[in-house]
């Protein structure tokens, strides 16, 4: 059986594709930066490549409220490019700030 068969024979399931649904949600919640820094690179690493203290690191990880392009580079450090969208009764839009 196919993968394309396997999903449309599962998905027909209510009750399976209830829990489907709940499980790919959880993987797509959003994630701490300290987690998506973790195992990959330390905060002192982060610090050297960005020009700031680990300790400026840390208190970037723990903000409520931080510029975006301070989360820009803190992202791009890890590899990563950072995208902002809008969203509104489940449609997606891209934004661009800052940019013409």
């Amino acid at each position: 059986m196919s993968l394309k068969e396997t999903k449309k024979r599962l998905m027909a399931n209510p009750v399976t594709a209830a829990r489907i649904s709940v499980e790919v949600a959880k993987a797509h919640q959003a994630v701490a930066l300290a987690d998506l820094r973790a195992g990959v690179i330390t905060q002192a690493d982060v610090a050297q490549v960005l020009g700031v203290s680990q300790r400026r690191v840390s208190a970037i990880e723990n903000a409520h409220d931080v510029y975006l392009s301070t989360l820009r580079s803190y992202v791009e450090t890890l590899g990563y490019t950072l995208e902002i969208t809008a969203e509104k009764a489940g449609e997606r839009i891209p934004l661009r700030i800052g940019q013409p």
